[in-house]
């Protein structure tokens, strides 16, 4: 099985099935993430099937427009290899984004895809790190910001509020942070295929 099959497996167990086009696209990332990480520890996920899981299982529930919604500009801190800000990019042609990471490897691999998958017109890439209290960003206003395994939620949720007046949470184990001026408007939940994990995406409102 190819990643394409793969990532079509996968959505299909999300149930958000992906068409061929959108399997080709994401197919090119997981090719391109799987050949720099024979150089350099892009991701832990080596096998086929853990990686697509890595890589396209957030993005295939963010791509709902409920989550993300339509024309949205969208920041995300703490890009590592690119997802799932790449894979949204590659399943929303109506969404722009910016990734924010501050280690330098990573940052160049994430440049060298966006060029080599044609996104350089709407994703681009800051080598930073983001703390609270920083000035707007490059690219700024933003309408939503997300981040995934970087802060622990609450701090997330606070440092995201500053940048965008829509924030994404996703969780695993941990609950849903309570927020201070802000509401948590929307909340899916979906199991990761290999473990049954649950996780969740809760959007957050400014208030």
């Amino acid at each position: 099985m190819d990643y394409r099959d793969r990532i079509k497996t996968l959505g299909a167990a999300l149930e958000r099935p992906l068409s061929a086009g959108a399997a080709e696209s994401l197919a090119r990332f997981a090719e391109e993430v799987a050949l720099w990480n024979r150089k350099m520890n892009l991701t832990a996920a080596r096998k086929p099937t853990a990686l697509v899981e890595v890589l396209f299982a957030d993005a295939v529930v963010l791509a709902d427009e409920e989550v993300v919604p339509r024309d949205a500009q969208v920041l995300d801190v703490g890009s590592g290899a690119g997802a799932p800000a790449i894979p949204l990019a590659l399943l929303r042609e109506d969404v722009s984004l910016t990734l924010v990471e501050p280690l330098h490897k990573r940052v160049a691999f994430m440049r060298h895809a966006i060029g080599k998958l044609g996104l350089g017109g709407r994703v681009r890439v800051l080598e930073r790190k983001l703390a609270p209290g920083d000035a707007a960003l490059e690219g700024a206003p933003f309408s939503l910001a997300m981040s995934r395994a970087t802060l622990a939620p609450a701090d997330w949720l606070a440092l995201g509020l500053e940048h965008a007046p829509r924030v994404l949470v996703l969780t695993a184990a941990q609950e849903a942070p309570e927020a201070v001026n802000a509401t948590a408007s929307h909340a899916v939940s979906y199991a990761l295929p290999s473990t049954s994990a649950t996780r969740t995406i809760t959007a957050y409102e400014r208030g």
